[in-house]
């Protein structure tokens, strides 16, 4: 390399001017610079996991819940609405989550809800789905493949939850 550099240099000195030369040997000289700072970093190989993460069913759950309270005039539907859901499973206060195995982890949630008198529906269960999104895949890794916001109810004040009749829960 020292031959050819010192080969090249004498040529280009022959043939330019001592402003040009100068120009041409600090862009030779910073290409060697970084040629030779690329060879001598290490490469550092990426460490493989020696065992799995599994997060709970209940943990995305109460992940979920939290992201709900985020949402103005949301409240999560009384157990007693979904407990036709349980499938041998315990519902958290609204929220059923179900986790499709594999690489990478899919979760679907589906959130049944009580929403405030005089929002827009529509618009409350897009913030819904883009809270509970958000918050699962930023916390957990798993990518949220569908949440499904099931609207059982209304309620006329911030801090009462409706029953499945309709009737407040104090």
């Amino acid at each position: 390399m020292d031959e050819e550099r010192e080969k090249y240099l004498s040529e280009l000195q022959e043939g330019t001017d001592k402003d040009s030369y100068d120009d041409e040997i600090q862009n030779v000289n910073e290409y060697e610079i970084e040629e030779e700072t690329a060879q001598e970093e290490p490469v550092l190989e990426e460490a493989q996991p020696q065992g799995e993460v599994v997060i709970a069913e209940e943990v995305i759950s109460q992940m979920a819940i939290e992201a709900l309270k985020s949402v103005s005039g949301v409240l999560p539907a009384s157990s007693g609405l979904v407990a036709n859901l349980r499938l041998g499973r315990r519902p958290t206060s609204g929220v059923k989550i179900t986790i499709e195995e594999g690489t990478p982890n899919e979760v679907v949630v589906d959130t049944y809800i009580s929403v405030k008198y005089g929002l827009r529906i529509p618009d409350i269960a897009w913030d819904v789905q883009e809270a509970i999104k958000n918050q699962i895949e930023n916390y957990t890794g798993y990518i949220v493949k569908a949440v499904n916001v099931h609207v059982q109810g209304i309620h006329f004040a911030e801090n009462k939850q409706l029953d499945q009749y309709g009737d407040s829960i104090q």
